[in-house]
């Protein structure tokens, strides 16, 4: 948000959305706008504080340590979860997803603590 096209499209389309909820195809499903208010949508600065409070993802944190081998710069650890260059530790949760999947993460954590588990109990 520290680019100023980046924050008046974002206002745009803020902007936008309040029009589309406001209009009469949806006057039976939306009671009232809590947020922006009409004086957030009306000022710049204003609707820029309220962006910038409300910021939030929709997505699931994940792929901050990297699962690849030792080769890959970016990668953190390997396919059994061990961190490179460590012992004794693993990494065992989204983050080790090399990519964002582009479903719910819940299964396929899941399915990597299952796995690594078994790695661990098998001694790798």
């Amino acid at each position: 948000m520290e680019d100023p096209e980046d924050r008046r499209r974002l206002r745009d389309a803020v902007r936008l959305c309040a029009r589309l909820g406001e209009h009469e195809a949806f006057s039976d499903i939306v009671q009232e706008r809590t947020e922006p208010t009409d004086e957030e949508l009306a000022d710049d600065d204003e609707l820029d504080a309220c962006m910038l409070r409300d910021a939030t993802t929709g997505q699931h944190i994940s792929c901050t340590c990297k699962m690849g081998p030792a080769s890959d710069p970016m990668a953190v650890v390997d396919q059994y979860g061990r961190i490179h260059g460590m012992e004794h530790i693993r990494v065992v949760d989204a983050s080790i997803m090399p990519n964002c999947i582009r479903a719910n993460t819940n299964v396929t954590t899941m399915t990597i603590g299952e796995r690594v588990s078994q790695f661990i109990k098998d001694g790798r």
